[in-house]
């Protein structure tokens, strides 16, 4: 593929109303800092992107596409080596329903199947949800483009035709469950119950707001302050674990993030928070 054909797919994906982005040339990583607020449409802006870099990647950012894409891949369907048939076949009986036929992109190692998503609720990025194999991205999330190329192989569209709508029944199956009440925060005898509360909420809240590119960091540093008030005896180590993982499971399946990496940063940051105890009540405790 030739490096003007980048440019030109990725117009063309623009051209359908998808907001894109450049990723790293020959790979899939952004290109950009803040990609969900500079993904577009605007050939203008597209083509300035492209002259910094002509052999950059393409990225839709499916949340703002309003696409809900299923990504199939090959290597770990309980299919042995499937083809895409054999892949529809599997993804149906996950579904209970034959899967919409739909505007579909070969992937080195699979097939990225392109659904209109609804306007609400926004569905999530998720990963093996739906199967072994098969996961989705969405809010908050994206897929290469079709025109891309990587070590691995090519992005290349394989069925044309308009997207079709989400099936209301495979909606109901990525819906996420309302989440959980909030546990009461436990605290020391004498604290005020707001103060602290204060405290877990705000760290909560700014790991589950954390823009891409920031969340880790974000996840670590509020790791870090509540492990302070976990060495002090002002928090349970195991509720201010729970208060972290609750905040950061909605980042799960966003560029790659893992449930194993999600546990790692925050056994990290509490660890790291211990070293430096913060009493909220120096005075006055025995």
């Amino acid at each position: 593929m030739t490096d003007p054909d980048l440019l030109t797919a990725a117009l063309a994906a623009a051209g359908r109303g998808w907001p894109v982005f450049p990723l790293r040339a020959g790979g899939k990583r952004p290109a950009i800092r803040g990609w969900p607020d500079y993904a577009s449409t605007d050939p203008d802006r597209i083509r300035r992107w492209w002259s910094y870099n002509r052999r950059f990647n393409i990225a839709i950012a499916t949340g703002p596409a309003r696409l809900h894409v299923i990504d199939l891949d090959a290597a770990h369907l309980v299919s042995t080596a499937p083809e895409f048939d054999d892949a529809l076949h599997e993804l149906t009986a996950r579904l209970h329903r034959p899967a919409p036929p739909t505007f579909t992109v070969a992937t080195p190692g699979g097939w990225h199947l392109y659904y209109r998503a609804p306007d609400h609720p926004p569905l999530p990025c998720t990963v093996a949800r739906l199967g072994p194999g098969i996961d989705t991205r969405g809010h908050r999330g994206y897929v290469v483009a079709a025109g891309s190329h990587t070590p691995a192989g090519d992005y290349r569209i394989l069925d044309p035709r308009p997207v079709a709508d989400l099936p209301t029944d495979t909606i109901a199956l990525l819906t996420p469950p309302p989440p959980p009440a909030r546990p009461v925060v436990p605290v020391s005898a004498g604290h005020p119950d707001a103060y602290l509360a204060a405290i877990v909420r705000g760290e909560a809240d700014r790991v589950a707001d954390a823009r891409p590119g920031t969340r880790n960091l974000t996840l670590f540093r509020a790791a870090l302050v509540l492990g302070r008030l976990v060495a002090a005896d002002e928090l349970d180590e195991h509720h201010a674990r729970a208060v972290l993982a609750d905040a950061a499971h909605r980042h799960l399946g966003v560029d790659g993030f893992t449930a194993t990496e999600l546990n790692r940063t925050v056994g990290n940051g509490l660890r790291y928070g211990t070293r430096r105890p913060r009493h909220l009540h120096p005075t006055g405790r025995t």
